[in-house]
């Protein structure tokens, strides 16, 4: 099986294909360092067999956003004690650096004062117009920021470094949002310049390190922040030829709507971005990742034996059951448990300002506190009822008593 086959990246050995993209989930410490709950969380699927996990949106800056954050050196002791965790397994772990699109140092001015009216009103204008306010000096000190940041990633022993290629980045590269008329606005030339330089930047920056970028891409239906589709194949050369190692092709959002993006059952059909990876994948020698509804092994096998893709992110589908990759080892695709894509407990957690939780998986964010016990007394347990709670209690019900 392919899916289950290593991979060599920037001269370094993936043990598998199988990769958990950049998701937001709430689980880190106020301060952005990673908690035990987000570490217990991480290291479940690394136990699972997730080959690559990546952690969506660590800040280079102190916001007031619910995401991980390393942008002091006090921080890359948790990131460390992450490392060291999800390598005991053999997965590798990569971080997703972003910026936002919005000016950070003035929204938090705002927000520690507690004037939340003039915050929210801020935040709504940067969204919008950010890109076109912000100064070329101040985008080099982007840059610095981010470059800092790797190298604290770097510290801890972390051994990807992911561009977010949405938020600032992807808004800067877009033609729906960029009317700068300065040389990061007009052709694709300067629209993307700044995500070269970052590349660049980070190529010198950490060395070492294997650069992976997201190319979010802008299709005729969805998205705003990222590159046309047109355009993409013509970028993914560009960006390899700056340094990048790898590259996670997926759907631009900025729009606010998360169904973009997470497209929730009866929006997307299965795969649904596969074939613009395949364009993006035709014009690079480096590897490419996809994601987009892929939720058992037979549909991840399939994108990879159709040359679409090298690598296959797996998502919601390992919040459902982070055995995923084990289970398709061992030949047991028909034990996964299947993600339902209803963003009940993923999506909608997260924009109620909680954390990412799973309707058909209980133990998602609890893994160091819900833990299947054996039984110390032997019971007959009857349940009545055969929708997702009573099959949960069944189930949990059987694993106690040969546990």
């Amino acid at each position: 099986m392919k899916l289950l086959e290593s991979i060599s990246i920037g001269g370094v050995t993936f043990k598998n294909r199988v990769m958990f993209p950049p998701l937001t989930t709430g689980y880190e410490a106020k301060d952005g360092s990673i908690s035990a709950q987000s570490r217990a969380f991480y290291t479940r699927l690394a136990k699972g067999g997730t080959g690559y996990i990546v952690l969506g949106d660590v800040a280079p800056i102190r916001s007031f956003a619910p995401t991980p954050k390393l942008f002091d050196d006090s921080q890359i002791e948790s990131f460390r004690l992450l490392a060291d965790s999800v390598h005991t397994y053999g997965s590798k772990l990569g971080v997703q650096i972003f910026y936002p699109e919005y000016d950070v140092d003035a929204l938090n001015a705002l927000f520690d004062n507690g004037e939340m009216d003039n915050v929210r009103t801020q935040l709504h204008h940067d969204m919008q117009h950010f890109v076109n306010d912000v100064t070329e000096a101040t985008l080099m000190q982007i840059i610095d920021k981010m470059c800092a940041c790797a190298v604290r990633a770097q510290k801890a022993g972390v051994d990807v470094v992911q561009v977010h290629g949405d938020r600032l980045v992807g808004a800067l590269c877009s033609t729906k949002m960029n009317r700068r008329i300065d040389r990061y606005g007009g052709s694709l030339e300067n629209r993307t310049r700044f995500a070269l330089q970052l590349v660049r930047a980070l190529k010198s920056a950490v060395p070492s390190m294997i650069i992976d970028y997201k190319l979010s891409v802008v299709t005729p239906e969805r998205g705003k922040g990222g590159i046309d589709e047109l355009d993409a194949p013509q970028f993914a050369k560009w960006l390899e030829d700056a340094g990048v190692d790898m590259l996670h092709v997926g759907q631009a959002n900025h729009t606010g709507n998360m169904a973009d993006t997470i497209p929730p059952m009866g929006v997307q059909p299965y795969c649904f971005f596969a074939d613009i990876t395949k364009s993006v994948k035709q014009a690079v020698s480096i590897p490419v990742s996809t994601s987009g509804r892929i939720i058992d092994p037979e549909m991840g096998e399939g994108v990879l034996q159709s040359g679409k893709a090298d690598m296959i992110g797996i998502g919601r589908a390992l919040l459902a059951d982070p055995d995923w990759t084990n289970k398709a080892a061992a030949g047991k695709a028909s034990d996964i448990v299947r993600c339902i894509s209803c963003n009940e407990g993923c999506v909608d957690a997260i924009l109620n300002r909680g954390f990412i939780a799973c309707v058909v998986n209980p133990e998602n964010g609890f893994e160091a506190t819900r833990i299947i016990t054996p039984a110390k007394v032997a019971k007959n347990v009857v349940v009545i009822g055969g929708g997702p709670a009573g099959l949960q209690a069944a189930r949990v019900a059987a694993k106690r008593a040969t546990t």
